[in-house]
Order: structure tokens, then sequence, then C-alpha cells
């Protein structure tokens, strides 16, 4: 499996499996898929039902806009996932090691139309393919990728859990990070758990980087560390939201 690394903002090197063509030209078939379906079930409504007949301007867009902009409001709002790729475990990520932005989001959606319609998604294919970051244009041009991901349920039950009203943060300090910080944090600890032998050092690298940051000197492992911010900064935040609300 090809891998790529990439050095996040927090000096910290993460290495991710690319997706290859296998993976994500089954994750379109899925969402082409949905396409159809979703097609299907509104040329149903169209003709069993009278509801638009006078309105074909209207059941056009209700038939084109939802699959036009799919792939941008699905990575926009899933986390750089369709549902396709969410089924195939994969997603979009920006090579600076940071959340992709809705401008990178956007460029890969527009150049869409070149990597999958012409040649119907030849060219997209041999891109991917031949690429060293297994790149389409589009990831090209918006300095993105498609990596795998897997899912820890044990770090998800532990570490994505609602916040306590009564937990007392160890380090108050955590609200300098930014969520992008946070998320690194989390995909350290996710390795670790996954195979500590392998990413002993990584996980070195992200706690003495976060104890610079947060200026402390503490005694705590960095896996308790690492766990404990991560905790603190769900706290903080949940409840800095629970406020504003």
């Amino acid at each position: 499996m090809s891998t790529i690394r990439i050095q996040t903002t927090q000096h910290t090197e993460l290495e991710y499996t690319l997706a290859g063509v296998g993976h994500r030209l089954t994750a379109y078939l899925i969402d082409l898929l949905l396409y159809v379906a979703y097609g299907t079930g509104v040329l149903l409504l169209i003709t069993q039902t009278d509801f638009l007949a006078d309105r074909s301007g209207f059941w056009t867009i209700l038939l084109i806009l939802p699959v036009f902009f799919y792939q941008l409001l699905c990575e926009i709002f899933m986390n750089g996932q369709s549902v396709g790729k969410r089924i195939r475990s994969i997603r979009v990520i920006s090579l600076d090691g940071n959340q992709p932005t809705i401008g990178q989001y956007l460029i890969r959606w527009l150049f869409r139309i070149v990597d999958d319609m012409i040649g119907s998604g030849v060219v997209a294919i041999v891109s991917i393919a031949l690429s060293e970051k297994a790149q389409r244009l589009g990831d090209m041009l918006a300095g993105t990728t498609v990596v795998r991901t897997k899912t820890s349920t044990v770090f998800d039950d532990t570490l994505f859990m609602e916040a306590d009203a009564t937990h007392e943060p160890t380090f108050p300090q955590v609200i300098r990070l930014k969520d992008r910080d946070v998320n690194m944090l989390k995909e350290v600890v996710r390795r670790v758990r996954t195979d500590p032998e392998r990413h002993q050092s990584l996980l070195d690298k992200a706690a003495s980087r976060t104890r610079e940051v947060l200026g402390v000197d503490t005694n705590l492992a960095p896996l308790d560390l690492l766990e404990t911010v991560i905790r603190d900064y769900n706290h903080i935040t949940s409840m800095d939201n629970a406020g504003k609300a």
C-alpha cells in the first residue's frame, strides 16, 4: 500500500495510507447509485402525481441541482467524505496537515468536470494511478489527496463522549489550541492505540510539542497527556458552546 507523510503545523509528521484507484472508483460507483436512486425517485414523483405537472422548470432544478452539488456539499459538511467515501472508509485531506478549506473543496469540485466526465473518468483514473500522491488533477490544484481511514471504537467511546459538566480541566491552557490542533492529537492517539510500537516516536514528538505550546511541566505519560488535553478541550469548548446557546 502506498503511503504519504504529512508535516503538520505542529511540527508532527503523520503517515496516511493513500486511497488507490480501486477504493476511489468503488466510492464513486456507490455515489452514482445514489444519483440514480434519487433521479428515479424524482421521476416517479413527476409521472405518478400531478404535483409538478405544470412546473417543468422546478422539477428540472429539483432533479439536477442536488446531484450537481452533491460532492461539494458532502465533502464540506461530512469532513471530506461523500456517502460512497464513508462506506469505503476514505476521505479528502489537505497536504498541509490541516482540514481542507472550502476553497480547496471547491477547486476539487470544479475540476471534477475534467477529471471524471472527460473520457468517462479515464483522466482521473490515469492521474491517480500515476501520480506520487494518488491525486487527480483537482487534487493537484487544490493541494489535497484522498486517504484511507480506520475507526477505533474504543477511541470514539472515550474521547468523543459528551462532556461531563462536573469535569475539572487539568490544563485550562488548552483554550490556546485550535480545532485542527486537537484533531491532530486525536489522530496521533488513534494511531498509537492501533500500533503502539510503530508510532511511539510520533507520540513522543506530539507530547513534547503539546507541553511546549501549553507551557506545562507534567509527569503524565505522553499518551495520558494527549488524552487529558483532548478531554479538557472537549469539555471547555462544549461548555463555551452551551453558554452561547
